[in-house]
């Protein structure tokens, strides 16, 4: 018996042809569904660090399967510190499809676009669920995925005020300038804790490892999330939070800002109120409390990009123009 092992090269550009932002966002939803019904086989990522080897860079790997899909993949995302010298961004990720019942290779999806609106989101269905108020909010982090944050949030949620922080001017400028016409004012905003205390919702979207939102800025009902590898947070945020959120146990117990708190014992398994793929399945309930402070911690998960990628490889299916493959035999 012969057979032909062709697969599908997707581009960047060809993703966003097939995937809008309420695509990614309704994806997104639907697979964080998917794994709070226990659909979905997807172990904790696995972080490879190169610095030590003398390369400024490393990347996750983070494999799974999803059945109502019936498609295997592995999300590769990185950063990598001389992309800038090179006028490339800092994040670059790659997604592979593959057949879960012969291993053959379907597709290999440019990760960039679908990493980036994966991310953003996160936040926007965090806070549809899980916010008393969305009125006022506070980005910290005015970089691409704190744009994709707010722009995903814009699709679900009725805001009045968004606070911009960021340690650079331009930055804020420039996040700023994307929203010409957005039916929400947009501060610039110098000062974290002025913008803090005003808050119903603040997201830090960095590369930081630092105390860049203290416990006394946090007032009652306000939603506090966390999208960064290290510690954004100080540890009074989490301590003095009613409600823990997360999106994945396993992986919040050793990554970002819940790392070191797991480290001294202070947060386990027990810890966690809502995981949201369990709230969407309805195995959960939470109802916004204006009384209550959440944290929630974001740390990513790689089943919705290959969910994203798979749609997109779907979608090409459709499309008579698509013409972009390579023959994994020849």
């Amino acid at each position: 018996m012969s057979f032909k092992e062709e697969a599908r090269l997707i581009t960047n550009a060809a993703v966003q042809k097939y995937i809008s932002v309420e695509d990614a966002i309704d994806i997104v939803e639907k697979t964080w569904t998917w794994f709070g019904n226990g659909e979905i086989i997807m172990p904790p990522k696995i972080t490879t660090d190169m610095s030590s080897a003398g390369v400024n860079g490393w990347f996750n790997s983070m494999p799974n399967y999803i059945k109502p899909l019936d498609i295997a993949g592995i999300k590769v995302v990185g950063g990598y510190s001389d992309n800038k010298k090179l006028g490339m961004p800092f994040i670059k990720a790659n997604v592979l499809l593959t057949d879960p019942h012969n291993g053959l290779l379907k597709a290999l999806v440019c990760g960039d676009w679908i990493s980036d609106m994966r991310t953003g989101a996160q936040p926007a269905i965090m806070a549809q669920r899980l916010a008393a108020k969305t009125d006022v909010v506070t980005i910290i982090g005015a970089g691409l995925q704190g744009y994709t944050s707010l722009l995903c949030m814009s699709k679900r949620l009725k805001m009045k005020k968004v606070y911009v922080c960021d340690l650079s001017e331009k930055a804020r400028l420039d996040f700023i300038s994307k929203f010409a016409g957005a039916d929400f004012e947009l501060v610039n905003c110098t000062d974290n804790e002025a913008a803090c205390k005003d808050s119903d919702i603040i997201i830090t979207v960095t590369t930081a490892d630092a105390d860049l939102v203290k416990a006394s800025w946090v007032k009652e009902g306000c939603l506090v999330m966390t999208m960064g590898s290290f510690k954004e947070v100080e540890f009074d945020v989490v301590r003095q939070a009613d409600v823990i959120a997360v999106d994945h146990i396993a992986q919040s117990l050793h990554r970002g800002n819940l790392k070191p708190l797991a480290e001294l014992g202070e947060i386990t398994e027990d810890s966690f109120d809502v995981e949201i793929g369990l709230l969407l399945a309805g195995k959960q309930t939470y109802v916004p409390d204006p009384k209550k402070r959440v944290y929630a911690q974001i740390v990513g998960m790689g089943c919705p990009d290959v969910a994203i990628a798979e749609t997109a490889r779907k979608r090409s299916e459709e499309d008579s123009t698509f013409n972009s493959f390579f023959d994994m035999q020849g």
